[in-house]
């Protein structure tokens, strides 16, 4: 499967990189985060898709996984790539990886959403890989996941399994396991995700909020009402 053209949801512009969902992978996986997955349904569970993410995994245990995917994202023309529609990064070896490939294409914007921020470990590396100016890190969150850390470099995206599950912290873009009701922002006044809100059509690659450095809308209303409890 290697890089692939972008899904329904992100759209032409993005290309991706997946890996399985395995334990081994996810390894900042929270049990909501295990529940909601979207990548152990549907599509993903056909045993064509199961393989080809496999074998990426193998080919990312490769010393030469840099240059592969860096020629191969090459050969496709891409200028923007999600790394992990499904799976994860899964130790520190395998972001320095990305760091090197992310670093030879410094025209191609990168994002991708983690919860390996849960592992100490990883921190480090993830930071790293954060601050070059073509990727957008985000850390993925949940109400189990507790609060990630705060850091410029990196921005924080929470998944809401209902309507009534907001997040304790700051957070700066709502997720939604479910858009049968319509929400544009949670009740703190966070965005959420536009292909999420249960109005809005559109893809990824039309929105692009999160492979963009301009700042997250916020519902007026809401940052008024935060300036009168100062």
């Amino acid at each position: 499967m290697a890089v692939t053209p972008g899904n329904t949801k992100l759209g032409r512009l993005i290309w991706c990189w997946s890996l399985p969902t395995l334990a081994i992978v996810c390894i900042g996986a929270t049990e909501l985060c295990k529940k909601l997955c979207y990548a152990m349904k549907g599509f993903f569970r056909m045993p064509s898709v199961k393989d080809a993410h496999y074998n990426n995994y193998e080919l990312s245990l490769e010393e030469e996984f840099p240059q592969y995917v860096s020629m191969a994202l090459s050969e496709v023309f891409a200028r923007v790539v999600r790394v992990h529609v499904s799976g994860d990064f899964y130790d520190e070896a395998y972001v320095r990886k990305w760091l090197q490939i992310v670093r030879r294409r410094p025209y191609i914007a990168f994002y991708a959403y983690t919860r390996s921020w849960r592992i100490p470990e990883m921190l480090p590396a993830l930071k790293e890989l954060a601050k070059e100016p073509n990727f957008f890190m985000w850390w993925s969150c949940d109400r189990d996941t507790g609060a990630p850390p705060r850091t410029k470099y990196a921005r924080r995206a929470y998944l809401m399994e209902n309507d009534d599950d907001v997040a304790p912290y700051k957070v700066d873009l709502v997720f939604r396991d479910k858009s049968t009701t319509v929400m544009k922002y949670d009740p703190k006044g966070n965005q959420v995700c536009p292909y999420d809100n249960g109005v809005t059509r559109t893809t990824c690659s039309q929105c692009k909020l999160c492979f963009e450095r301009n700042p997250l809308p916020r519902k007026k209303a809401m940052q008024v009402l935060s300036l009168i409890h100062i």
